[in-house]
């Protein structure tokens, strides 16, 4: 039977500190070559759009395979992506198109040894679990042992994840920072994440104020500009970005180390010649824009292969798409995946589909 599970069961099952456990595993078994993973695909369609804003159909897809798990795992989105002026920068948001005002993304796991479909549940939740339990994970083995003060730029969904995150592989920060442009979002998002993890989070009235002698700054934002200025870095501080446009070319450039999740690169496949900003203005180790002696992967700093920070004075930034390496991986969903199926097994969880439906006498 294939098991199809919701975000409320997803949730049940899946915490932070077991979310940062399946990707560390996850980087050792890339970084032994014990698992594999396609880079993420783009496909961009132009909609008709008002004047001022550019949209795009995009379907995104990335898979991944861990025999140590027994799975394969297959990620993908069905979107429609909007780029626009805000503010007076330049912003990428996804508009929730599909029936009752929803997203569409889905994780279906594929066995290795019997072929079949294991489960299929929404992307979301675990999406964002994913994304911050990874920032986490770079954190802890890149920013100073003694890291006691955090800022995050961003208050929207990935940016709860970077807070949960951040608490989870530093338990004894004393002091959390968060900044974003709309005053009213950041003081409810430090509200809500004071009461919700019981933990002193405050705003800054400033993204120089939030950074300024943090030891470890996480960025989570849309933003298709730089949301920092690269001097606002304190020496010897860690830095993480969901994605590298919020990130100033001066502080790639200042790094002593940057750490991707994996060197190769996503791919995009553009109809017409109208181009996404997020194509556009991609940073590429390809292109020459980031320096590839200066690139490492996470998986060879959780491994010991590199030895990441090497002082206390060090400036590192861990980034990813558009800042010359992998976004999001196919093998980080597998690992996840495996996790909330096995959970969700072991406690009854989901609806089990007959999968029969699945399979056919047909060759492919």
């Amino acid at each position: 039977m294939t098991l199809l599970l919701d975000t409320r069961e997803i949730a049940q099952v899946l915490t932070m500190a077991d979310a940062v456990a399946a990707m560390e595993e996850a980087f050792r078994d890339l970084a032994a070559g014990s698992g594999v993973n396609r880079p993420r695909s783009h496909t961009y369609v132009p909609r008709p759009a008002p004047p001022g804003e550019d949209r795009f159909y995009l379907f995104k897809s990335m898979d991944g395979a861990l025999p140590r798990l027994g799975m394969h795992g297959l990620r993908m989105s069905s979107d429609l992506l909007v780029e626009r002026e805000v503010g007076g920068q330049r912003r990428r948001e996804k508009i929730p198109l599909a029936p009752g005002g929803k997203y569409v993304g889905l994780l279906m796991l594929f066995s290795l040894e019997t072929l079949e479909p294991l489960a299929i549940m929404p992307d979301g939740y675990l999406q964002r679990m994913r994304v911050g339990a990874t920032s986490a994970l770079a954190a802890s083995r890149l920013a100073r042992p003694d890291a006691r003060r955090a800022a995050v730029i961003g208050t929207g969904w990935q940016a709860g994840a970077q807070v949960m995150g951040l608490f989870d592989v530093f338990p004894r920060l004393e002091e959390m920072k968060v900044y974003s442009p709309n005053a009213a979002h950041r003081a409810a998002f430090a509200d809500e994440w004071s009461a919700t993890l019981n933990r002193r989070v405050t705003v800054a009235p400033t993204a120089t104020d939030a950074v300024s002698g943090a030891d470890v700054v996480a960025l989570a934002t849309n933003s298709q500009v730089p949301v920092i200025a690269a001097e606002a870095i304190s020496e010897g501080c860690h830095v993480g970005s969901i994605q590298g446009r919020e990130v100033p070319d001066g502080l790639v450039a200042r790094a002593d180390l940057v750490v991707v999740r994996e060197r190769s690169e996503p791919t995009f496949w553009v109809m017409g010649d109208r181009l996404p900003h997020e194509v556009s203005r991609r940073r590429s180790v390809e292109k020459g824009d980031v320096d590839a002696s200066r690139v490492v992967t996470l998986g060879d700093v959780v491994t010991g292969r590199h030895p990441g920070r090497t002082s206390d004075r060090q400036i590192t930034l861990f980034t990813g798409g558009g800042s010359g390496g992998s976004a999001g991986l196919g093998t980080q969903f597998v690992a996840i995946g495996a996790l909330i199926y096995r959970r969700a097994r072991e406690r009854g969880l989901g609806r089990e589909l007959p999968t029969e439906w699945f399979l056919q006498d047909e060759r492919p």
